[in-house]
């Protein structure tokens, strides 16, 4: 049997683009992975920094030993779309994954209360204890709807402070505020490979959620 020569084409053509779309997107998702962590380190400051990855191009995890101003620690994670495979890549696209930055800053000092700011899409997916207990008000930026919530003290307004001071607000998923475990919590969306003007608007609106006079 004789395979069609359109048809050998058209598979080494196939082949070459895969092979192609495999390189430039990993080199792609490795650059951006080292945009994200040149950023964060620059604004943070760490003494000691510690990455593993996960799922080869797919992202990292880190955490960094911290010793600025009321930070003792910054934990997180940031994924990448699956520009390196031709296949799945526009399916992720279409199933709205894109890339993602998540990080967790620890303080020695006591946080008022908790209390988040969320995007509506992201809160129908996202787990938070005691939900239908918390006081909750809405509020737009950026095009997109956000979802205030607050359990005993009222930070309605330093979220609002906070979505104020967020340079992008639609790229905004989640910001919170823990004071069990004394963490602020960020999820954005990069732009590119920057999140540090995000993660500054954090550090800059972090005073409004902690206690200046008490630490452990």
């Amino acid at each position: 049997m004789t395979l069609n020569p359109y048809l050998l084409v058209a598979l080494l053509v196939l082949g070459v683009a895969a092979s192609a779309q495999f390189f430039f997107g990993r080199k792609r998702n490795k650059a951006i992975a080292a945009s994200i962590s040149r950023g964060v380190e620059e604004l943070l400051k760490p003494n000691h920094t510690n990455y593993v990855n996960i799922g080869g191009t797919i992202g990292y995890n880190f955490v960094y030993t911290l010793s600025n101003g009321p930070w003792i620690s910054a934990k997180g994670t940031m994924t990448m779309s699956p520009r390196h495979s031709m296949l799945y890549l526009p399916i992720s696209r279409l199933l709205g994954f894109t890339d993602r930055f998540y990080i967790n800053l620890f303080t020695k000092k006591k946080i008022k209360g908790e209390a988040h700011i969320i995007s509506k899409a992201t809160l129908r997916r996202t787990k938070i204890d005691g939900l239908d207990t918390m006081s909750r008000r809405e509020i737009e930026a950026g095009g997109r709807r956000f979802v205030m919530l607050w359990r005993g003290q009222d930070l309605s307004g330093e979220l609002e402070a906070f979505l104020t001071a967020y340079p992008d607000p639609k790229r905004l998923r989640h910001f919170c505020s823990y004071p069990d475990n004394k963490t602020l919590f960020l999820f954005t969306v990069p732009n590119g490979g920057e999140v540090a003007e995000e993660l500054r608007a954090v550090l800059h609106v972090a005073p409004k959620f902690l206690d200046a006079k008490k630490e452990d």
